[in-house]
């Protein structure tokens, strides 16, 4: 099996892991949903529960926020882990002080040369964290990830803030690059200065040169001679950096053939150097660690005349422990010789002071190689991170998702506890007191609603032959209009329209016809009258049972649009209390049923064929005005006679709806019934004691919907789990 074949066979065995791994970190998210859910609503349950102290306090003592941060703590393993076991590539990372050799191996490994991967003498060159992937053919490309403003302010900036107890930070990169940088606080020792001169000589003086590049996304470049402007600081005899892009990169992707075709399915992350003070560093490397390694390779170059671990080399793999699981298991140690051997001696007595625990860095292997060739970093350094990968990758891989596997049980058996202490945590409302309790409001609103109708009943009854006022008022006012404005011609007019019918008797009969219809016309005015009467009839109704039977929660309205309101939501089935809403809300008078076929009696003598014609000898116009002012005034009186006759018309007409309404809400035989079972279910509405009962019981329910939804969830990931 060569190592293409090797390398295939790893990513294979960890695919299936991967889709499990997919199912329950889906599951676990839609777990921490609903706990986000439940976690809300306890804190509405507070309000439904004030005046309770107890259930407040038990409500108070359940504890989700824990939960929550270990769901989040979880998702973000899985997910890490999910994203790696799902590559269809291994990633191998690179890691080392500044100088020791990683960019040549990375050289070496990849067959980049320094216009791409530099390996130079001087300042740190690394810039951004780069993953190195075989790509078959001979073309070498980059997709560079840019910041945005952001991510840039939060990962890169505000550290060296933190770091060097600057204050105020920015709440933004506009903030950090206008804005002059605050002066470091007194007694800073020298490392301080220096990381406070690179803030502020690269990255705050040069802001408006790569302030351009943020917030770009992605960048493809074909040309290799352009690719280590964004991988690499590149810096002048002044040690003055030149290229500022470099500065806005987040990520490098970096694609080309490996000199070697079987290696495969193999990338490469060029993890940045420690050593300079660029205060992104750490954090890069445990980023890249957690999110893209599989194995690590510790680079370490003594010279020939010092064989000594140093304070960093400790430190930087104490960084890498914490990113990476089973770090012992998934690392080996690279001791860079020289090409021509001067410092061997020197790598062996490092590895001396491993294997007798003199420094302690619990690696699997340590190579001796000259990472400046080819076939060492090949043979030796690779060869040997395939032979541990393959020999026990599989296994690392599922212990340590085991092991984030019984972590995230042993909080779902904490949630459960919780769930359980939760499921009892709200009183039970008693269902026979609070019927016991709408029986006595009833029957308290039964014998109000019985009194305060038949005492209006009683009122209208006295008055139901009286003259309705506002009818009285509204014929006042159109026979004033009838009286005032007369529409009568002038005898010029007359005649002229004598000439053009060649009769007087036929002029005579046209006036008076259109006298009739603009008469007709002005009592149509009447229903304003009759409707005026209707409507606050309808109001007396309504206000009895808002304000005397305490029905006003059943609709915002008041007046007649309130028993509209209440006959639109009364169920058809109750039929006596639908039909007496139902008549009295649509209950109208109006001019044309009840006056108008009077009124067209009194109006005969404005009608040709029902009066006595003109006598056309010796007529003239003005003869013809002379009678029709006569007929119009005789006409009006006749209707002022017609319409007293009707002044008790809506007085009675009010006595009898209302009547009516109230046999058929009060008297018919299942009335008292149907009005128990409709306020019943809208007790809620009208009583406050019962809206409060009835948003507890609502409040309860939900409650224990999302009790029972949060544990069908844990049930089911409890499943994947057991399954993985």
């Amino acid at each position: 099996m060569n190592k293409s074949q090797e390398i295939q066979s790893i990513i294979a065995q960890r695919q299936p892991l991967a889709q499990k791994l997919g199912d329950i970190e889906s599951r676990l998210s839609s777990l921490y949903g609903l706990i986000q859910n439940l976690a809300q609503e306890r804190d509405r349950q507070l309000e439904y529960w004030s005046g309770d102290a107890a259930t407040q306090a038990k409500l108070k003592s359940l504890d989700f926020a824990q939960f929550e941060q270990i769901a989040t703590s979880s998702l973000a393993s899985l997910h890490r882990l999910q994203s790696r076991f799902s590559r269809k590539a291994l990633n191998i990372g690179v890691t080392g002080r500044m100088g020791q050799g990683k960019s040549t191996l990375l050289q070496s490994l990849s067959g980049l040369e320094n216009e791409v991967i530099p390996a130079m003498q001087g300042k740190a060159c690394t810039a951004a964290r780069s993953t190195i992937c075989h790509q078959p053919g001979n073309l070498t490309a980059a997709e560079i990830q840019f910041h945005d403003r952001e991510s840039f302010l939060t990962e890169v900036i505000i550290p060296y803030y933190e770091k060097l107890k600057l204050t105020p930070a920015p709440n933004s990169f506009e903030a950090f690059a206008h804005s002059p940088i605050p002066n470091l606080p007194a007694g800073a020792d020298q490392t301080d200065i220096n990381i406070y001169n690179r803030l502020k000589d690269d990255y705050h003086t040069h802001a408006q040169k790569y302030e351009e590049y943020l917030g770009r996304g992605y960048l493809t470049i074909q040309d290799e001679s352009q690719i280590s402007n964004y991988v690499a600081s590149k810096y002048n005899q002044d040690y003055q950096l030149i290229n500022h892009e470099c500065l806005a990169v987040k990520h490098v992707k970096i694609s080309c053939p490996f000199p070697l075709d079987e290696i495969g399915a193999i990338a490469l992350v060029d993890v940045p150097g420690l050593g300079d003070f660029r205060l992104g560093d750490e954090s890069l490397v445990v980023e890249a660690l957690a999110q893209e390694v599989d194995f690590i390779l510790f680079i370490r170059k003594p010279s020939k005349d010092r064989a000594n671990f140093e304070q960093s080399d400790t430190q930087l793999y104490d960084l890498a422990s914490k990113a990476l699981n089973d770090l012992p298991s998934r690392s080996i140690f690279v001791l860079n010789a020289d090409r021509n051997g001067e410092n061997l001696e020197s790598c062996r007595s490092l590895k001396r002071d491993i294997d007798l625990e003199t420094v302690k860095m619990p690696v699997l292997d340590w190579v001796i190689a000259d990472c400046s060739s080819p076939e060492e970093a090949n043979n030796k350094v690779l060869q040997a991170v395939l032979d541990n990968l393959r020999s026990n990758v599989t296994q690392l891989d599922r212990n340590y998702t085991q092991q984030k596997i019984a972590e995230l049980q042993a909080s779902l058996t904490k949630l459960q506890q919780q769930l359980q202490l939760a499921q009892g945590i709200l009183p039970e409302i008693d269902e026979d007191e609070m019927a016991n309790e709408y029986d006595d409001l009833f029957d308290e609103f039964w014998g109000k609603i019985t009194d305060e109708m038949t005492a209006l009943q009683k009122e209208l009854i006295k008055t139901r032959e009286n003259h309705d006022e506002n009818l009285k008022e509204q014929i006042e006012t159109v026979l004033q209009d009838c009286r005032r404005n007369v529409e009568m011609p002038t005898t010029e007019e007359v005649e002229r329209r004598r000439n053009r019918l060649e009769s007087y008797a036929s002029t005579y009969s046209e006036y008076l016809k259109e006298l009739r219809t603009n008469l007709s016309r002005k009592f149509l005015d009447m229903d304003k009258g009759l409707k005026k009467t209707i409507e606050g009839t309808k109001a007396k109704v309504a206000d009895v049972l808002v304000e005397k039977c305490d029905l006003g929660g059943l609709a915002k309205a008041r007046g007649a649009e309130f028993l509209a309101e209440v006959a639109s939501q009364i169920p058809p089935d109750y039929t006596e209390l639908k039909k007496g809403f139902d008549i009295l809300s649509g209950f109208n008078l109006s001019y044309r049923g009840l006056i108008q076929h009077r009124i067209r009696l009194q109006l005969d003598p404005l009608t040709p064929d029902k009066t006595a014609g003109l006598k056309t000898e010796g007529a003239n116009a003005q003869d013809i005005l002379d009678h029709l002012h006569e007929l119009y005034q005789e006409t009006i009186y006749n209707c002022e006679n017609a319409l007293h006759g009707f002044l008790s018309e809506p007085s009675q007409a009010s006595f009898a709806i209302v009547e009516e309404f109230a046999d058929r809400v009060l008297r018919a035989k299942t009335a008292q019934k149907e009005w128990k079972r409709f306020l019943r279910r809208k007790r809620g509405q009208i009583w406050n004691d019962f809206d409060n009962l009835q948003k507890q019981i609502d409040a309860s329910q939900e409650w224990s919907r999302l009790l029972d939804s949060v544990s069908g969830h844990i049930n089911d990931l409890e499943g994947s789990l057991k399954n993985l």
